[in-house]
């Protein structure tokens, strides 16, 4: 890893924001070299060298896990090598914002390039107050829901496994306003009964 690391590397220091709900764990490294731990909490900004994030991100198993390519983490301060171009997922909000006014080509375009939850997310919420269509908003909802991981809980005890399981007519076997009031596990009626 010493070819990999320069001396720029070492002295530069970057500034990125966790966008994320979530907390993500970094490496750092101390006075003398050794690794700490740190954890970077959901919304917060936070600086790394250049030699730092790229330990953390040699460390990361799979592409799509690493929080500074996925669009976890946007770049605020980076270096010119941390572009768009090398990381789609890498937007700031200017460009959030150019993206979500940009011709219909170049909105087809980085809907097929941009592949980050949060990415998108963020894209939604700033959707929100800016002027665009309808279409374009339903494009960045149908994007998000072709790229979110689907989530799974298990359990070891078969009865409640059998519970979580996704029923036909696309539930689960927990109790919603739509599972009428045939549902055996249905506890009592609606609020409206009791008025």
């Amino acid at each position: 890893m010493a070819g990999t690391i320069t001396e720029e590397d070492r002295k530069f220091v970057e500034t990125w924001e966790n966008v994320a709900i979530y907390s993500h764990s970094i490496i750092r490294l101390d006075a003398r070299g050794d690794e700490k731990h740190e954890v970077i909490t959901g919304n917060r900004r936070f600086m790394v060298t250049t030699e730092e994030r790229t330990i953390n991100q040699d460390r990361v198993r799979r592409v799509e896990d690493d929080p500074f390519l996925n669009g976890s983490f946007r770049p605020v301060v980076v270096p010119d090598s941390v572009t768009t171009e090398t990381n789609p997922n890498a937007l700031s909000d200017q460009e959030v914002r150019k993206i979500l006014q940009a011709s219909d080509l170049a909105w087809s375009e980085w809907m097929k390039a941009i592949d980050s939850p949060s990415t998108l997310t963020r894209m939604m919420n700033l959707a929100e107050g800016a002027d665009i269509s309808l279409k374009r908003y339903k494009d960045l909802e149908r994007r998000l829901a072709e790229v979110k991981p689907v989530r799974r809980v298990h359990s070891s005890d078969p009865l409640v496994q059998n519970f979580l399981e996704p029923k036909p007519g696309g539930g689960t076997g927990a109790n919603t306003a739509t599972d009428g009031a045939g549902n055996p596990r249905r506890q009592g009626g609606l609020s409206s009964n009791y008025r």
